[in-house]
């Protein structure tokens, strides 16, 4: 099914733009010039504002987190870091399961 749509010409369709603008109270939408055109005007939600500061947030952030690595590596010189095989092959093996589990 076609629908035809009259045609609007500019003029109107800055009155209209006027009208809405005047009515919500925020020029936050778009501004209207004297000629009828509106001048386009982005505005962000606050969940775009909260993943931009998040996303420069973690770009600022060390890759490598001292704070762990640094007992660890002291207690590898120092010869006091031991790790269970078992508890390695047993990482390793519900790894393994998993992804099995994902690709069924």
């Amino acid at each position: 099914m076609v629908t035809r749509i009259k045609s609007v010409t500019v003029g109107k369709l800055g009155r209209i733009a006027r009208q809405r603008s005047t009515r919500s109270g925020s020029g936050d939408s778009a501004t209207v010039s004297s000629a009828g055109r509106s001048d386009d005007v982005a505005a962000f939600s606050s969940d775009a504002r909260l993943i931009g500061k998040a996303d420069e947030a973690v770009s600022q952030a060390p890759e490598i987190r001292m704070e762990l690595v640094g007992p660890i590596r002291e207690a590898l010189m120092a010869g006091r870091y031991h790790v269970s095989s078992l508890d390695v092959a047993d990482k390793i093996l519900r790894q393994v399961l998993m992804e099995r589990k994902k690709s069924i």
